[in-house]
């Protein structure tokens, strides 16, 4: 849908809204669209931010992330960073007889080969709140110190460090920054 239209509906709305009497659900709309379909209308919407105090304000989502502690790649002295899909990801390594590829490949981290092909599972159901469940990994995914059950989801909080086998790594959860719009 073209920028102007969306624009349109938000403002075809908004008025209706007011027309009737619902200004305070005019201005949570407001909101709500400017925050969500609406992101590039502002300049067209302007007259319904100033007059309910809208701040010219951008909700920019990131993705959660898995940094692997301790370990340095050959290019870079960062440690490798993983970032995860919002519904699901396979940790593991790869395996081209069983045709495992998972989508957190720890091979090349995995000199001892501790980590399983299909070692743990981390996933979102809303794309915000995440889950870590152990696929019954020969040896273990532990959270925070604790054993993580074989097929027993538990949430994952930012700052979690994680243990995959030997391989240390800290999960991040999606950081939500507030950019000016431009």
């Amino acid at each position: 849908m073209k920028k102007n239209s969306v624009a349109d509906i938000v403002e075809e709305t908004v008025y209706f809204l007011e027309r009737t009497g619902y200004d305070k659900l005019a201005a949570h709309y407001l909101n709500f669209a400017l925050s969500n379909f609406a992101r590039d209308c502002e300049e067209h919407l302007a007259h319904y931010m100033v007059r309910y105090d809208v701040q010219p304000l951008r909700v920019q989502p990131e993705t959660a992330q898995l940094i692997l502690v301790a370990e340095k790649t050959e290019d870079s002295d960062d440690p490798p960073v993983f970032n995860l899909d919002p519904y699901a990801n396979l940790v593991g390594r790869a395996d081209p007889e069983t045709r495992s590829y998972p989508n957190i490949d720890l091979t090349s981290y995995d000199a001892s080969v501790k980590i399983s092909r299909r070692h743990a599972k981390i996933y979102s159901m809303d794309g915000r709140n995440y889950w870590i469940e152990d696929l019954g990994s020969f040896n273990g995914t532990i959270v925070g110190g604790a054993l993580v059950s074989p097929r027993q989801p538990q949430p994952l909080h930012d700052g979690d460090e994680v243990m995959f086998g030997n391989i240390s790594a800290v999960f991040r959860t999606p950081a939500v920054t507030k950019a000016p719009v431009i």
